[in-house]
């Protein structure tokens, strides 16, 4: 599997409590298992990181920070947020994302699949101009934002941004959802080597 070059995964819910997130909660209920480099604990966040990964909790967010992309790590940071929701099923959940970026070489010809007609933005803009885009598509229960910008350098890279969003409202639809972690792997890598082969 080709693994991006950021991934991260966000739960929103209502009435987060960090407080409680302390580094000795985190290690009691085994959230946290390896030690940390890192760690902040105040009434309204909660922060814990190694080298491999960063774990964030507001009043209206976790958010799951894979420093160090690696397959072990991925399904340690889904493993992480399940063990989280199962501790605190009572937490009013909002929503779940994945998300994923990848920086590739612009040796792809996006522009022959995204520009219908480029001597006309050629005319309103520039002839030198470097074009990004936007596409909204569902996967699965997710709807799935999917932006391409380029980086105008000598290197010509091209950022592609997955965020796959589900609106959850309870425990068993979070883990429903984080079960397909896997699979929105898959689709982003189908989707960047199919765009850039």
């Amino acid at each position: 599997m080709a693994l991006p070059d950021a991934a991260n995964i966000v739960l929103l819910a209502s009435n987060y409590n960090p407080s409680i997130v302390s580094k000795e909660w985190l290690y009691q209920k085994g959230i946290f298992t390896e030690s940390a480099d890192n760690f902040i604990h105040t009434p309204i966040l909660a922060l814990v990181e190694n080298k491999d990964i960063a774990l964030a909790v507001d009043e209206q967010r976790l958010q799951l920070v894979v420093k160090r992309v690696t397959e072990d790590n991925l399904v340690k940071a889904a493993k992480m947020v399940c063990t989280f929701v199962n501790i605190l099923p009572e937490t009013p959940y909002k929503g779940l994302g994945f998300n994923y970026q990848y920086v590739i070489q612009k040796k792809c010809d996006l522009d022959a699949i995204f520009t219908p007609k480029a001597t006309k933005l050629a005319k309103l803009f520039s002839k030198e101009y470097h074009l990004g885009t936007v596409l909204i598509f569902p996967f699965e229960n997710f709807t799935v934002n999917f932006t391409i910008t380029p980086k105008p350098s000598k290197d010509e890279k091209v950022t592609m941004a997955f965020n796959f969003h589900s609106d959850v409202n309870k425990v068993e639809e979070v883990l429903s959802r984080m079960s397909s972690q896997i699979a929105t792997l898959q689709k982003t890598e189908s989707i960047v080597q199919e765009l850039c082969k």
